[in-house]
């Protein structure tokens, strides 16, 4: 197989969008192989499929799971193939959202913001002897870790396993998350993985924060700027103490090279 992909994201943490139309039964497989080429060390594989309903375009990868920033770079993917340069609001789909999701680009300036899917649940729930807030997307569920550094990877792990399972979700994340200065460490487990991802940025792991401040807070709305170690992820949450209208973040994005290997 003649394989054309694209690689997004800052180098050490690499999205690989794959442009090749790739059976379903052997994505799995193609994205195991993607993810294991040392020159790329990339930590995720999203394949990009013609729209099924309003989107222009469709994202999917293997198990279902969830990333705001697959969306960005979707949309950039797709704005850059189109010559498009100027800000431009475009509808992207993803695998296990009922809808497209809004995704306001602008290529020139290399900044997106994404309109995510509002929560399906948000509550405090047991996480490794704490009680910690904890919010479900589909396709992600993240754990809210505010009690100083996260604990070790070979402690974190069963617990994320043991949290996706309890939700029925593919993935999970701990955030390490200090309200006070709002500074974020986000690590995730995705299926299929014995080890954790430490990653520079997650996008729904902030917007989770601001999700949860809104909800639970007494506040409707909520602003956040949350700092983690690949740059700051600008939050908005918007509605009423209990229920949400609007959920974006907003953070850089850029696209990488196009690249032709044959499999």
């Amino acid at each position: 197989m003649k394989l054309s992909f694209q690689t997004a994201g800052p180098a050490g943490d690499l999205t690989i969008l794959v442009h090749t139309a790739v059976p379903q039964e052997e994505r799995e497989t193609l994205a195991q192989r993607l993810m294991a080429l040392p020159e790329l060390e990339a930590s995720r594989v999203y394949f990009l499929l013609p729209p099924a309903g309003d989107g222009v375009i469709r994202l999917e990868a293997p198990h279902g799971v969830f990333s705001g920033n697959a969306l960005a770079f979707g949309a950039l993917s797709f704005a850059a193939a189109r010559g498009v340069r100027r800000e431009k609001k475009l509808p992207v789909e993803m695998a296990g959202l009922e809808q497209a999701c809004t995704v306001h680009v602008n290529p020139l300036a290399g900044h997106a913001t994404v309109d995510l899917p509002l929560p399906l649940g948000a509550e405090k729930v047991p996480f490794l002897g704490q009680t910690v807030p904890v919010v479900v997307f589909p396709g992600i569920v993240h754990a809210l870790w505010q009690e100083g550094a996260l604990p070790e990877d070979g402690t974190l792990l069963p617990a994320l396993q043991a949290l996706a399972q309890s939700w029925d979700c593919p993935a999970a994340g701990a955030m390490g998350w200090n309200f006070r200065t709002q500074a974020m460490t986000p690590v995730l487990w995705l299926p299929g993985e014995s080890a954790l991802r430490h990653r520079p940025t997650c996008s729904s792991g902030a917007a989770a924060a601001a999700a949860w401040s809104a909800l639970r807070g007494g506040q409707g709305h909520r602003k956040l700027d949350v700092r983690q170690p690949g740059g700051v992820v600008q939050t908005a949450a918007v509605g009423q103490p209990g229920a949400l209208r609007r959920l974006t973040a907003s953070f850089p994005v850029s696209l990488g090279p196009t690249y032709e290997l044959t499999f």
